[in-house]
């Protein structure tokens, strides 16, 4: 998973992107040199990485020009997948910025090179997987996630299922392994590479006895990868609280209730808090979480008869959705707030 961009010219950070959590200062001025010695070493080459705590340090550099581009991602991502966006990278940022550079007064436009860096976080997009044995849920979350018709019939996924899916502004690989145990020879093949695994139970003491395989295939195939257990049907009588699960598998549960498509919010900040990504260290997810604070705003309102408020609203939200790219979603919160504008317009002649 790709979590930051940093461009360095004359050791100076020149363009920084950040999707999730990173290098901070304190971090980045602790390894910059180490990694500027061996990149420009005489046993150092064009490209290479390095590896610092929890992160990998991927670089491409121009010695001519005094150039890094760096690239930080997780301990688990592979450098032979990293290293053609770097030379692609370096070769686009050098044919927009490289007769320019050497200006006294040379300055990178973050309008401009902000898409080209988007598109390279999504040729490295994380990976999610989604695991757990048959009839938990998995394939019901996974479509709460897409945004698509809940099935309230459980069908056993065949093999898996992988989805590209968007979250705000950012792209995600969604992978939903089939449950059933004639079709464990495939897990370790389809969990690695995961930038970040869900475990899906249904919150039966049977279940979660089973589902401890799922931390053994975890730590064996993506030890680097963020893991948490998603404490599913919790709506039912037999369910077990979540701090008894927590307290019977030692780790981080979330209480979730799949079939309610009201829950899709929740889904997508604990897949947010699970990649350590927040409004104040991924910008781009922010127009998200601000349509979901005012959606909770509107609700009110409306409870109020504030509608003058409601419109105003309404506007916000639409905005939100063609920042996002949801069009239809824009539309359609147009749509109900020329409803109230006409309503009021009728109550006031």
């Amino acid at each position: 998973m790709l979590r930051q961009v940093f461009i360095i010219i004359n050791d100076t950070i020149a363009y920084q992107r950040t999707y999730a959590k990173g290098l901070d200062s304190n971090l980045f001025t602790n390894i910059y040199q180490k990694l500027k010695k061996a990149a420009f070493s005489k046993f150092g080459g064009e490209a290479g990485s390095y590896e610092f705590f929890e992160y990998k340090l991927s670089y491409i550099v121009d010695e001519n020009l005094n150039l890094i581009l760096l690239f930080v991602s997780g301990l688990g991502d592979n450098f032979d997948d990293i290293k053609p966006q770097l030379k692609k990278f370096k070769t686009e940022f050098l044919e927009f910025y490289g007769d320019n550079i050497k200006d006294d007064n040379f300055e990178i436009i973050s309008d401009i090179l902000d898409p080209i860096v988007d598109n390279v976080h999504r040729n490295l997009k994380p990976k999610i997987s989604l695991v757990g044995f048959s009839g938990v849920g998995k394939t019901t979350t996974t479509k709460l996630i897409k945004s698509e018709e809940i099935p309230m019939q459980h069908i056993p996924t065949i093999t898996g299922e992988v989805a590209t899916i968007k979250i705000g502004k950012l792209h995600f690989f969604l992978w939903d392994f089939a449950g059933q145990d004639q079709f464990d020879f495939l897990w370790e093949k389809f969990i690695r590479g995961s930038d970040a695994v869900l475990l899906i139970t249904d919150s039966t003491l049977e279940n979660l006895e089973k589902s401890r395989y799922f931390f053994e295939l975890v730590n064996k195939i993506v030890p680097t990868a963020r893991l948490a257990v998603i404490g599913n049907k919790q709506d039912l009588p037999n369910a077990m609280k979540v701090e008894d699960i927590e307290r019977l598998l030692g780790h981080k549960t979330y209480s979730f209730i799949a079939v309610d498509p009201n829950n899709r919010p929740k889904m997508i900040r604990i897949i947010a808090d699970l990649l350590d990504m927040d409004t104040g260290v991924s910008p781009l997810l922010q127009p998200m979480f601000e349509r979901d604070v005012l959606m909770d705003k509107l609700q009110e309102a409306l409870q109020q008869g504030e509608f003058e408020k409601v419109i105003e609203i309404f506007e916000k939200i639409s905005n939100l959705c063609l920042e996002l790219g949801d069009d239809s979603l824009a539309i359609e919160f147009q749509n109900k707030s020329k409803k109230i504008q006409d309503m009021l317009a009728k109550l006031s002649s």
